[in-house]
């Protein structure tokens, strides 16, 4: 659903000397977008949900989708700023539902280009564990049951961390500990 004032931006990366993998950019991405969004929103109503989904208030209100195409990542950001899609399978909302006037898509655009960058250079320059700890401060779900779909498989358990790489770690019923890559996760 396309909705006037809404962001819909992309951004091409091409690999970087000292940039780790491309799927941590999707950690590098929201930690970038939650930045921008708080020149707008109070930072304790923003959380984000793994891999790269934003909540406002514990609604998605913004996500973030990573593509690789000849050996570049595009970077496609979708922020529901004046309104929200009402046939999602989870609840979604925007900044007007949340009470938050809208500001202008460019000018979110032009925070996010500064917050990108400079998140994106930390990560080249110190590393994963940098915009890792970052994510985590502001993870949604940390120690709640979770159900992750992988594929046809639906695994629940408790939501741990991060493993090192990005990997979601989540604790199962049997106190093993399952290192999920891919795959979608809601909070039950």
């Amino acid at each position: 659903m396309t909705v006037p004032g809404n962001l819909f931006a992309s951004v091409v990366t091409r690999p970087q000397p000292g940039e780790g993998p491309s799927q941590q950019l999707s950690f590098v991405a929201a930690v970038a977008l939650a930045r921008a969004l708080d020149c707008w929103i109070v930072p304790a109503r923003l959380a984000l949900k793994w891999p790269n989904d934003v909540l406002l208030d514990g609604v998605k209100v913004a996500g973030i989708l990573l593509e690789g195409v000849n050996g570049t990542t595009i970077i496609g950001f979708g922020v529901n700023l004046a309104g929200h899609p009402d046939t999602t399978e989870r609840p979604a909302t925007s900044l007007v539902a949340a009470g938050i006037a809208a500001p202008a898509a460019a000018d979110v655009v032009t925070a996010l280009a500064v917050t990108f960058a400079d998140v994106r250079g930390r990560w080249r320059d110190h590393g994963f564990a940098t915009v890792r700890a970052e994510w985590l401060t502001r993870a949604a779900g940390i120690g709640a049951r979770l159900e992750a779909r992988i594929g046809q498989e639906t695994v629940v358990g408790i939501f741990t961390g991060l493993a090192d790489d990005g990997a979601l770690l989540l604790t199962l019923p049997d106190a093993r500990v399952r290192t999920i890559h891919a795959g979608e996760v809601f909070a039950l």
